[in-house]
């Protein structure tokens, strides 16, 4: 009888001493893992390329309105998408403020969906703005309101949803496209292209909702403004530094249908109320707005929103 191997004699008793199911397991493995001398090993699956990253919604501009000269993406807000988007919309926005329901209605939504009533940023703005109308209706049965940069009308009709037993005098002032748009939806109301025509006459309330930060030279925007304030001057959904200076900001705004990229301020708190004073504005009420966005490579944020009422002061 031929002597058994040593490493048989050890096969065997590993075997006898290990469970009959994880000795086949390990007979699995290794049988799976045992290549001939001649197998090559598979090569590598290649690594698929790196995706591009998008660039953000919101970035810093260090050089500031310049940009616009030298970037043709930079259309700002005088194009014809954003009146179709706005179109698009308006249906929507309309049955929103219909009936007793929450004003938490915010028109500027992602292109392809619906207006709704349960935004709560959009709630706490458009409350703000119903005691600023309130405020400036009081023992009026009409109210004149020149509504800076108002698109094609949104705030028409919140401010009939809000005080109906009051005549509202609405006037428009923005770019051609919008104006365009508003002459259409609203034949009753002023759409205006031009400042110096929007100007010319004073009002009970100026708005400036979302507009003052597009205007290159905003302390002059904010002193014309104030000029033709009878009553108020109400400066709102303005993007405001609490700690660094006034810098500039592009918004990418292709999510909302808009085509286009524009310029705009996040203006220093400070410095917008000194140049208030400067223009003979009392600030009456300031208003925490729910409303942030990051930029990158800005020097300060999030950037919060708020609202400032003012009152021009006689003396």
């Amino acid at each position: 009888m031929s002597e058994v191997p040593l490493d048989a004699r050890v096969r065997l008793l590993v075997k006898s001493l290990t469970p009959p199911l994880l000795w086949g397991a390990l007979k699995s493995a290794r049988a799976r893992g045992v290549r001939s001398a001649n197998e090559v090993e598979p090569a590598p699956e290649p690594s698929p390329p790196p995706v591009a990253e998008p660039p953000p919604e919101w970035e810093y501009v260090p050089e500031g309105w310049s940009r616009a000269a030298t970037d043709e993406r930079v259309k700002g807000w005088d194009v014809d998408a954003i009146a179709e988007a706005y179109r698009a919309k308006w249906p929507s926005y309309l049955e929103a403020l219909r009936g007793p329901g929450p004003l938490g209605v915010y028109h500027e939504v992602v292109a392809g969906e619906t207006v709704a009533s349960l935004d709560h940023g959009a709630h706490t703005m458009l409350v703000s703005y119903a005691y600023v109308l309130a405020l400036t209706a009081r023992e009026r049965q009409r109210v004149s309101i020149l509504d800076w940069g108002g698109g094609s009308g949104h705030y028409l009709p919140l401010s009939r949803a809000v005080l109906p037993d009051v005549e509202i005098d609405y006037s428009c002032k923005d770019v051609p496209a919008l104006v365009s748009l508003g002459r259409e939806l609203f034949p009753e109301a002023r759409f205006l292209e031009d400042d110096d025509e929007a100007l010319s006459r004073p009002y009970d309330l100026v708005l400036a909702s979302g507009s003052l930060q597009y205007s290159e030279s905003w302390p002059d925007t904010l002193a014309r403004l104030g000029e033709a304030a009878g009553s108020y001057l109400y400066v709102t959904r303005l993007p405001v530094a609490l700690e660094e200076p006034s810098f500039v900001v592009l918004q990418r705004a292709y999510a909302y249908g808009y085509d286009t990229e524009y310029l705009g301020w996040v203006v220093n708190r400070e410095e917008l109320l000194r140049e208030a004073a400067a223009a003979r504005l009392e600030l009456v009420r300031e208003f925490l707005l729910q409303a942030w966005f990051t930029a990158r490579g800005a020097p300060e944020q999030p950037v919060e929103h708020r609202g400032f009422l003012f009152r021009r002061t006689r003396t």
